[in-house]
């Protein structure tokens, strides 16, 4: 490779020759034969227009345009070799890399909101943003939107490279006075009662109104809320249920006044799985942000 007319390779050369001042100790040095380095030094010689090395009895000594280039050619070398052929080691305690995650909010409520305050310990001047998940999450990595996805396994792009993080199935909420459930939720009193759902990204149909719809299963819903984790404040107070995610209904269980109830029919699972862009498939900071995440997941599961 040439830059500026001076083929880059000759560079090593150079600062063997300048380093060495021998011929054949620098051929030596660099696996070359003695004629390979002969020509070298003839190429270097035109290009500076300065002989660099020249005989002094037996030995060879720098010409004064040689001295000079000691330096920054070896400078030069060792700039190459610690920027570019050596990748940056990442340190999370002095990082201050920016990383942002996208995930819908029940993620964000669940997990992320205890990640980032592990990430402000482990790593304090890295900052990280959290944001709401688009109707094509895939989308988002692509167009630089964001490092980092959350989203549900068969939303995800199976050409980039991912991690599964947990699983998640559902359960019915109620007020915990709601008069019209006593003992276990029957199918007929789900069909029966009206219902609390989240209607995201468009009025796109969630993943619960798909799979309800694929099982037979016939709700009306009556209130429509604008977040998964606002679902449980909308049936307090009222004789409406709402399906949410299990880890949601656990966290807030303790805080608010719902009951909680197991689906009285079979109910398809779902998959969350982190994902990020090729680009960013050998980055150590996204690589440390996922592991810490799927170590945070293992405590849901648990």
């Amino acid at each position: 490779m040439r830059f500026e007319k001076l083929d880059l390779n000759l560079l090593v050369v150079l600062d063997a020759l300048l380093e060495e001042q021998s011929v054949s100790q620098a051929a030596e040095r660099l696996h070359l034969s003695q004629s390979g380095a002969s020509a070298a030094l003839s190429r270097l010689r035109e290009f500076f227009e300065d002989d660099l090395l020249v005989s002094s009895g037996r030995t060879m000594e720098c010409t004064p345009r040689g001295e000079t280039l000691i330096k920054p050619v070896k400078d030069a070398l060792s700039l190459i070799r610690e920027t570019i052929l050596t990748p940056e080691e990442f340190d999370p305690a002095v990082s201050n890399r920016a990383i942002s995650i996208a995930s819908i909010d029940v993620v964000a409520h669940v997990l992320l909101t205890e990640a980032v305050g592990l990430f402000s310990k482990q790593a304090p001047n890295m900052r990280f943003t959290v944001l709401p998940l688009t109707e094509d999450p895939v989308a988002m990595l692509q167009r630089g939107q964001t490092d980092i996805i959350i989203a549900l396994d068969y939303l995800i792009d199976a050409n980039l490279p991912s991690e599964f993080l947990y699983d998640e199935d559902f359960v019915v909420i109620s007020w915990k006075e709601n008069p019209h459930i006593k003992g276990e939720l029957t199918s007929e009193l789900y069909e029966q009662l009206g219902h609390v759902s989240v209607r995201l990204n468009h009025n796109a149909r969630g993943f619960d109104e798909t799979a309800l719809r694929r099982i037979g299963i016939n709700r009306n819903v009556e209130t429509f809320a604008p977040s998964f984790a606002s679902v449980p404040r909308f049936v307090i107070k009222t004789d409406r249920i709402a399906t949410i995610h299990r880890h949601l209904a656990n966290q807030i269980s303790g805080t608010l006044p719902i009951k909680i109830y197991e689906l009285p029919f079979k109910f398809p699972t779902v998959r969350e799985v982190a994902q990020w862009s090729a680009k960013n498939t050998n980055d150590e900071a996204v690589r440390w942000v996922v592991r810490r995440l799927k170590e945070l997941a293992k405590n849901l599961e648990s």
